[in-house]
């Protein structure tokens, strides 16, 4: 009895840290959303969360480091759904599918997106949950752009993972433009994240299955504007 007694505790423990967790998660970004990061205090956060302060520091060290963990929750899961559910015949539909989970995840949420892309870059210490999330995209990715080299659309020496570098690093400037223009959409912005990714795969595709993998038929042409 003593043994199921500890168990319960144990699992009555750890359940209250969740919870304390998930309460100082939801206070930050109320917060973030509201007064802004740079005005916001860990102060103001533990007491909007009802936590001591020290509480806070058990779990973030620090208000970026609660940034970090919005950001896994957040894009972090959306990445691993995406991959998860990757749908598309070629490549480039694959991979277009990937790219607006992710700008649906920050239409989301506008203020907290725009919040990420200027604050994450520059966040100090500890910033594992970043690179984190960065290297799952970065593997699934390449595993993809492997898959496609096996089925002839990708010419087989570029390298998998600098290209999905560069394919990434497109999909943010285009995300940092849209979010820092304080539209809420970005369909209809010229060129089109599609069409700018496109132009990236055009040197890496094999002559046969350019037109149609990089979206220049007027039918997918249209469906790559997001």
């Amino acid at each position: 009895m003593a043994g199921a007694a500890q168990v319960i505790e144990l699992g009555r423990a750890e359940r209250n840290k969740r919870e304390k967790r998930e309460r100082l998660i939801r206070a930050a970004r109320e917060l973030f959303r509201t007064k802004g990061f740079a005005a916001t205090t860990t102060s103001e956060i533990a007491e909007l969360a009802d936590v001591a302060k020290g509480t806070l520091f058990f779990h973030a060290g620090s208000k970026e480091e609660l940034l970090v963990m919005m950001f896994q929750e957040d894009m972090g899961r959306t990445i691993e759904r995406a991959f998860a559910m990757i749908k598309g015949e070629t490549f480039y539909d694959q991979m277009m599918y990937v790219f607006r989970a992710m700008i649906d995840q920050n239409r989301r949420d506008l203020e907290l997106a725009r919040i990420f892309v200027k604050e994450l870059p520059f966040v100090k210490g500890d910033r594992h949950g970043v690179a984190a999330t960065a290297q799952d995209f970065f593997d699934k990715m390449s595993l993809l752009i492997e898959e496609a080299k096996k089925r002839g659309e990708i010419i087989k020496d570029v390298d998998s993972r600098l290209l999905a570098h560069n394919l990434f690093a497109l999909h943010y400037v285009f995300t940092l433009l849209w979010l820092g223009s304080g539209e809420i959409s970005p369909e209809g912005r010229s060129p089109s994240m599609g069409e700018i990714l496109a132009l990236e795969l055009k040197g890496f595709m094999k002559s046969p299955d350019r037109q149609r993998a990089t979206g220049k038929t007027s039918k997918t042409r249209n469906q790559a504007r997001s």
